[in-house]
């Protein structure tokens, strides 16, 4: 299973970018810029709360996405 997070197309739509992104939730750049680039393994309650107030989701699935891959329901 993979885990895509849609941050990067969120940021398009609501045109802006990662750094103001980070300084408006307090989130670090470092973090901002993983997830939009998809290079995480892992991500923090914290996190996921801060990007969904900001972007007003209603739930995970609108930011992150699990993708099954086969072999991966065996």
């Amino acid at each position: 299973m993979k885990m895509i997070c849609k941050l990067k197309n969120l940021l398009e739509q609501h045109k802006i970018s990662q750094l103001g992104l980070a300084q408006q939730t307090g989130l670090s750049p470092g973090t901002v810029g993983k997830l939009a680039r998809g290079e995480f393994t892992r991500i923090d309650e914290n996190t996921v709360i801060s990007l969904c107030k900001f972007f007003n989701l209603k739930t995970i699935s609108d930011l992150i996405e699990i993708q099954i891959e086969d072999g991966d329901l065996v």
